[in-house]
């Protein structure tokens, strides 16, 4: 028997923990299915990809200031080329990411009578929809086979949309590519070191804002990712005083580069899904320091043996801790050891292996 036909839905698979999760699952999942990856708007990934995995998009493009009618046409439009797509492609199973993909693959994948697996990555209590998504997602989630979810937070509000059972917690998997680049021959070097989108939800202020109060004259503070709050951090920086300090690196394609070199590991949100970045230094046995939002720090940190947790918000706390392991190497080398303990648990072979099962009972 041949092997099965499964698609992936995403957004776009641009940077992001979603869309590293999206490319870990593909390739580890390639050697038992044919995987295509399907975007709702054209893009290449950011992500290495095995050459057996196929990636098609539904739109060139999909524009951002639009009111309800525009965006209802492009909502067809989306269906009808991912139904066109899955029919095209004789998809037996899809595999969606993030709300909006979701809906419309329940749609498409239902439509032509194929199976759907949904996971929804953000924290439903933080990131509300309008009322007619909230009606799409309440219809449309139940009949979806299975809703993968991080946390048990997150899967409790679900339970009032769709039947328990159907809705399995599943952590994030570390990136096979970005764990064969783990380097321990790589000495540290004096940085804290934060990786995420710069905006409001990660609150990147906050960490500013306590480095440039801390005794930092050999320390620096790196910044991986970009957003929408990349221009007000940079002014943020410069009123501070402290521009030879902090650098915003911006968007990378090898994040192992700054996971390698750096001694802590600092996480301000002030809501998360399941972390990835914060899995990703714990795995490369960095300290980490992170605001214990309402999920995913304090299912993986334990405060005091392989991190600190600090109320979301709280500035001072998260400058005491900071200093606490800027003084204290031995600490961030026990920190670090306990922290990989943990981070193992989330090896790809093992997360994929559960993946796999959802999808044999489902398909």
């Amino acid at each position: 028997m041949g092997k099965k036909n499964i698609a992936f839905i995403i957004y776009s698979l641009d940077s992001g923990g979603a869309e590293r999760v999206v490319a870990t699952l593909a390739n580890a999942l390639s050697l038992y299915y044919n995987v295509t990856i399907v975007t709702l708007v054209k893009g290449e990934s950011i992500y290495p990809l095995n050459n057996s995995v196929k990636i098609l998009y539904c739109m060139d493009t999909i524009p951002t200031k639009i009111n309800a009618i525009i965006s209802l046409k492009n909502n067809c439009r989306l269906y009808s080329s991912l139904k066109s797509i899955l029919r095209k492609q004789s998809i037996e199973l899809t595999l969606s990411f993030m709300t909006t993909s979701n809906v419309l693959a329940i749609l498409a994948s239902k439509s032509i009578g194929i199976p759907c697996i949904i996971s929804e990555r953000s924290n439903p209590y933080v990131y509300t929809h309008n009322i007619i998504w909230n009606q799409l997602i309440k219809w449309s989630f139940s009949k979806s086979n299975y809703l993968v979810v991080q946390s048990q937070l997150v899967k409790d509000y679900y339970k009032t949309l769709m039947p328990s059972n159907k809705i399995v917690i599943l952590p994030n998997p570390l990136s096979n590519e970005l764990v064969k680049l783990k380097d321990r021959s790589i000495e540290r070097k004096n940085i804290i070191l934060n990786v995420g989108r710069l905006d409001e939800n990660k609150a990147q202020d906050l960490l500013i804002k306590a480095f440039s109060n801390l005794p930092n004259d050999d320390w620096e503070l790196f910044f991986v990712g970009d957003g929408p709050l990349l221009a007000t951090y940079s002014t943020l920086v410069h009123q501070l005083g402290v521009s030879e300090k902090i650098k915003f690196i911006g968007k990378t394609n090898d994040v192992s580069i700054y996971y390698n070199q750096s001694k802590i590991f600092a996480f301000t949100s002030k809501s998360e899904g399941f972390p990835n970045a914060l899995i990703e230094a714990m795995f490369f046995e960095m300290p980490c320091i992170s605001t214990d939002c309402p999920s995913g720090p304090s299912e993986l940190i334990v405060d005091g043996l392989n991190g600190y947790l600090v109320p979301v918000n709280d500035q001072i706390a998260l400058e005491r801790q900071l200093l606490k392991l800027m003084k204290d190497s031995d600490l961030c080398k026990t920190f670090g050891n306990n922290a990989l303990k943990t981070a193992s648990m989330y090896e790809a072979s093992y997360v994929v292996n559960q993946w796999k099962h959802l999808i044999d009972d489902a398909i």
